[in-house]
């Protein structure tokens, strides 16, 4: 492949200073690891804690599958330190051969900073798009062609401790949770639940912005409303939605049932301790509650609505673009990638959808519970709206997710919270995109 222009350069150049100038991006004094000139596949990603262990898992399984291939795996820090590095590196054209990256954040990185993939070799190595979930295969796809191939899904879901649900009579025979069909029913649960407790009845991290987020967005995509952001124009939205989605969560963090002001540990620990009867929170928190010994199931979260739909987003592999291209190490990270999905039971271990179906419908992945019971979200996920300044561990997010606090602590009102997210999505839009 031939070097890149000045302008896609520059684009790319452009696209770590706008993004940083937004607060989706920013310098960071983490210094970036080493990559081993001499390997055959260099590979970035952003996974710690188990999920880092996961993937060290997954690295060790290709290594052991193909020890011709020397494998660099670079982890780096989640969010704005990872994006703003992977940007830099593309847009310079010296990139890792492959690397991690959010299905959120692909339509910012897709047309100048990353290469699509040959359905072709993919195919060869028994990956299809009949393998996965539409809403992963479409999110992946960028103008018809395929940018990303998604490793997982990873969605908003419902907690509830098996003890303090069966106290208070919610559980049918089998001891799954009785239906949630409306959003005063899941009030009603939490008043239930608190009767046993004599606390909250819902945790619920009511001072989180990535939560805050995940809660509002699957309310109001439930409710049929869509969000809009054109470049250069004003945001397009249902206000009548929104405000009737953001008058259910003001009362829903009345302070009784569902604190007003607990952080995401809070929440946590507050369930994790046997003092709430259910959480709302990503699905990555199964590994704590296992460690933790307590009496707990998932699911997916309930149709409040009348849509069928849940805030998620999805981990995928990308090929950044190169500089030179070689072919050796462009066909190693195909191996890797089809050697990490074929492999992912360990990674729905740890709470997150498997996307490759053959892994997902497969015995042994249906057996895994709780993390099973909530696969059909994979269906139904909401991606957060396509923006420069959207995504996970965007600006879009940490501003909505404060507005929103301060709407649970009754601060503003919901026409008061509507106004204050259009107009910051404007200035946003305002500003022309870096790319």
């Amino acid at each position: 492949m031939t070097a890149p222009s000045r302008r896609a350069f520059l684009r790319g150049t452009a696209l770590t200073a706008g993004l940083a100038g937004t607060g989706v991006l920013s310098s960071c004094a983490t210094p970036l690891t080493a990559v081993g000139t001499e390997s055959s596949l260099q590979y970035w990603n952003f996974f710690a804690g188990g999920d880092g262990l996961r993937m060290i898992g997954l690295v060790d399984t290709f290594r052991a599958e193909h020890p011709e291939v020397d494998v660099t795996a670079t982890t780096l820090a989640w969010g704005s330190p990872y994006y703003t590095k992977l940007a830099m590196a593309a847009a310079g054209g010296r990139p890792p051969d492959v690397a991690s990256m959010h299905l959120s954040r692909l339509p910012t990185f897709a047309e100048h900073l990353l290469e699509p993939f040959d359905l072709d070799e993919l195919a060869e190595l028994g990956i299809t798009e009949a393998d996965f979930p539409a809403p992963l295969w479409q999110k992946a796809t960028v103008n018809g062609e395929l940018f990303a191939v998604p490793l997982d899904s990873h969605p908003f879901v419902l907690f509830y401790n098996t003890e303090i649900c069966g106290q208070a009579g919610l559980l049918e025979a089998d001891g799954t949770l009785k239906p949630i069909t409306s959003p005063q029913e899941l009030i009603e649960f939490g008043r239930r639940c608190a009767e046993v407790t004599g606390g909250n009845g819902i945790a619920y991290a009511a001072a989180d912005a990535f939560v805050n987020w995940m809660m509002f967005w699957t309310l109001y995509s439930q409710n049929g409303g869509t969000l809009e952001l054109p470049p250069g124009g004003t945001a397009q939205f249902d206000r009548e939605k929104m405000v009737e989605v953001l008058t259910f969560m003001q009362e829903f963090t009345d302070g009784e049932v569902v604190s007003q002001t607990a952080d995401a540990a809070g929440a946590i620990a507050v369930f994790g301790s046997n003092q709430a009867g259910l959480l709302l929170t990503g699905e990555w928190e199964v590994s704590t509650f296992i460690t933790t010994g307590t009496p707990f199931s998932m699911q997916e979260f309930p149709q409040l609505y009348g849509t069928e739909a849940v805030r998620g987003d999805g981990h995928s592999f990308v090929l950044p673009r190169q500089r030179d291209l070689d072919e050796e190490s462009r066909r190693n990270a195909y191996l890797f990638i089809a050697s990490a999905l074929k492999n992912s039971l360990s990674w729905g271990e740890g709470g997150h959808i498997p996307a490759y179906g053959p892994v997902s419908e497969s015995q042994e992945y249906l057996a895994l519970t709780p993390q099973s019971n909530y696969r059909g979200a994979a269906e139904k996920i909401a991606f957060d709206p396509d923006a420069y300044f959207s995504g996970s561990g965007s600006s879009l997010m940490g501003q909505a997710g404060q507005i929103l606090a301060a709407l649970h602590l009754q601060s503003i009102t919901p026409d008061e919270a509507v106004d204050q997210l259009e107009a910051w999505l404007n200035k946003q839009l305002a500003t022309p995109s870096p790319v």
